[in-house]
C-alpha cells in the first residue's frame, strides 16, 4: 500500500519583487512618520496626557499598515468608563500593535521586556506597566495595577503570562486578576485570531508564522512576517464579568479562561472548515 505523503507549501515562497519594492516604499513610509510620533511622545507625553494616550494609538495603526494587517471585528467593545480592564488570549507580539490600533491602552508586561532593545525602549513609550514576579514584590505590583484601574486608564492583561503557539489557548496564571479580587470592576475578554496568510486559511503548519513563542529566534520570524503580501486576524469581543461577582480570583480566572477557550477552539475549527 502506498502512503501517499502531503506537502504544505508555504504562502511566503516565491514573491515578486514588486511585492519587496513595496514593503521597502512602506517601511521607508513607516520610518518617517514615526520618528516624529516617537518625539511628540518623549516631549509631550507627560505633559498633554492626551497626547500621550493617542500617540501610541496612531503608531501601532502604522505598524498595522506597514504590516499589511487586515483587522475584522465581532460582538462590541465598551471603551466607556464602565470597563477598566481587558484581557485576551495571547500568541505572537503582532497581539500588541493589533489590539493597540483600536484605543488607548496600557499594556502589563513583564520587568524584563523593560531592558530588551528597541521593544522596551516602545513598550515604555507606550505607557506599558511593568511588572515583577519576584513574590516579595507582589503586593507593590497588585497597587500598581489598582492605581491605573481606579484612575479611569484602560488596562491590558495577557493571563496566559506568555505566548502560546496557537493551537490551544494556555492556562491563565490566577495571579494576573489578584488587583481585582472582590473589586467592583468590569472586566471586558476578548479573542485574538490569525485566520489567513496571504489568503490561505492557517493551519497548524503555518500558524508558526504567526505565533512566536518558546525559544524561537526573532529576527528570522520577523524577517518571514515582513515577506508577507497580507495578514488576516480577527477581534471577538465577549461578554463583559464584574470581578465583584466571584468568590475568588481563581474562579473569576477560570471562568474568563473557559469562556476565551471556548469561542478560540470554535473559531480555528472554522478557519480550517473553510
Amino acid at each position: 500500500m502506498t502512503v501517499k505523503q502531503i506537502t504544505y507549501s508555504s504562502p511566503i515562497d516565491n514573491l515578486s519583487y514588486l511585492d519587496h519594492f513595496i514593503f521597502n516604499i512602506k517601511l521607508f513610509v513607516f520610518v518617517v512618520f514615526s520618528i516624529p510620533l516617537i518625539f511628540a511622545v518623549l516631549l509631550f507625553g507627560k505633559l498633554i496626557p492626551f497626547l500621550g494616550k493617542w500617540l501610541p494609538v496612531i503608531f501601532h495603526k502604522l505598524l498595522i499598515w506597514l504590516l499589511s494587517i487586515q483587522i475584522d471585528f465581532e460582538g462590541e467593545i465598551d471603551t466607556s468608563n464602565n470597563s477598566n480592564l481587558y484581557i485576551s488570549n495571547h500568541l505572537s507580539y503582532l497581539d500588541i500593535p493589533i489590539l493597540g490600533s483600536t484605543f488607548p491602552l496600557r499594556f502589563v508586561a513583564k520587568s524584563d521586556i523593560e531592558v530588551w532593545p528597541l521593544f522596551g525602549f516602545l513598550a515604555k513609550l507606550g505607557r506599558t506597566i511593568f511588572i515583577s514576579r519576584n513574590r516579595s514584590e507582589s503586593l507593590d505590583q497588585k497597587n500598581k495595577i489598582f492605581k491605573s484601574l481606579s484612575s479611569d486608564e484602560k488596562v491590558f492583561i495577557f493571563p496566559e503570562g506568555t505566548t502560546s503557539d496557537g493551537n490551544r489557548v494556555l492556562d491563565f496564571k490566577s495571579s494576573s486578576f489578584s488587583a481585582l479580587e472582590g473589586q467592583n470592576l468590569i472586566i471586558q475578554p476578548i479573542v485574538i485570531v490569525y485566520s489567513d496568510l496571504n489568503g490561505i486559511p492557517i493551519n497548524r503548519w503555518l500558524r508558526p508564522i504567526i505565533a512566536w513563542y518558546g525559544d524561537m529566534d526573532l529576527k528570522p520570524h520577523l524577517s518571514k512576517l515582513a515577506s508577507l503580501r497580507s495578514i488576516k486576524s480577527r477581534l471577538i469581543y465577549l461578554d463583559k464579568v464584574n470581578a465583584k461577582n466571584f468568590s475568588s480570583r481563581k474562579n473569576l480566572s477560570k471562568h474568563l479562561q473557559n469562556e476565551i477557550k471556548k469561542v478560540y477552539s470554535s473559531a480555528l475549527s472554522k478557519t480550517l472548515a473553510r
